[in-house]
């Protein structure tokens, strides 16, 4: 089964692709046409290129440049050794501190505690366990938003963009690339990336939720064109459009938010959260914890657009 979804995933994302560079060459020549010179088509594919690069390559690039990481955890059973290597990796890896001279005195303390506290366990589990928190949870003195505020806002993006754009392959698009982007912004915050192994199987995840978002437009798409629901919608006075982007934004979202929990237990737990009956819990796990932020996603989504709307109203 998995291995059947793997490859329907691969032949999507190979169709995804077609069909972009079919519109891509097909925009560019009607530019090509309304200009009356090839320059500006080439141009407009060149332009295309550099976002490509920007936006895709780019953010791959910097995710397998990370250092592959310890687990973010700190093991009960440790010896003073252990922990203090694995601090040290902690200390030479704290590039989610944006503010150069924060980040420094950061690595400078960080150092210092684990020199102070080279052979006493229970300090350096508790230095330990203070970073992790830090790099999950965020510091507002020091600039630091945390993973779990950065999942819902890229969960907030996906919802704005693809209730919004009402079409299906741009949704897909749209979903790859920010899943993308948000991986990358979740191992950047932690300092480190998932085993290659655990990359994969992220990869995966992407694609597929990528093809669902087409799916879930396409189906939304055919069932707000009924007769039955639309009049049944039009009697409690809602517009089919609202209701059909809002339900494609919000799959979207959660699936968004799944794969930022796995990525999350990833960074946790490192290769143990691929060991036998582990990997499906994590996998439950993801879908709760998506199911459970969900709400609070969609409605700080419905606020910063009501306040974004008020403010245009009182400027205007």
């Amino acid at each position: 089964m998995k291995r059947n979804l793997i490859l329907i995933a691969g032949v999507f994302l190979a169709v995804l692709a077609i069909l972009l560079l079919g519109n891509i060459i097909t925009v560019g020549e009607k530019l090509g046409e309304v200009f009356h010179t090839v320059y500006v088509e080439y141009a407009f594919y060149l332009l295309m290129l550099v976002l490509a690069v920007i936006f895709v390559l780019g953010p791959l690039v910097r995710l397998h440049a990370a250092p592959e990481f310890p687990a973010l955890d700190v093991d009960g059973n440790a010896d003073a050794a252990s922990l203090h290597a694995f601090g040290r990796k902690l200390a030479s890896g704290c590039g989610y501190i944006g503010d150069e001279e924060k980040r420094k005195e950061h690595q400078a303390e960080l150092r210092r505690e684990l020199q102070l506290y080279s052979a006493d366990v229970p300090q350096l589990k508790e230095m330990l366990d203070r970073e992790i928190m830090l790099r999950f949870k965020g510091d507002p003195a020091l600039g630091v938003q945390g993973i779990d505020s950065k999942m819902k806002e890229w969960a907030k993006s996906v919802f704005l963009i693809t209730a919004l754009s009402q079409n299906s392959l741009i949704d897909s698009a749209v979903v790859m690339v920010m899943n993308y982007r948000q991986i990358e912004d979740l191992v950047l915050a932690t300092g480190f990336r998932p085993s290659k192994t655990q990359l994969f199987r992220i990869y995966v995840n992407i694609l597929t939720t990528a093809l669902i978002s087409y799916c879930t437009s396409e189906i939304v798409s055919d069932l707000a064109g009924e007769t039955s629901l639309a009049g049944a919608l039009a009697a409690l006075k809602i517009p089919g459009v609202v209701t059909q982007s809002a339900v494609q934004g919000a799959v979207n979202a959660l699936l968004t938010l799944r794969i930022g929990y796995v990525t999350q237990a990833y960074l946790r737990e490192g290769p143990d959260a691929l060991a036998g009956r582990r990997r499906r819990d994590v996998s439950l796990q993801a879908f709760r914890s998506a199911f459970a932020s969900i709400p609070a996603v969609l409605a700080g989504t419905a606020s910063a657009v009501g306040k974004g709307l008020a403010d245009l109203v009182t400027k205007k």
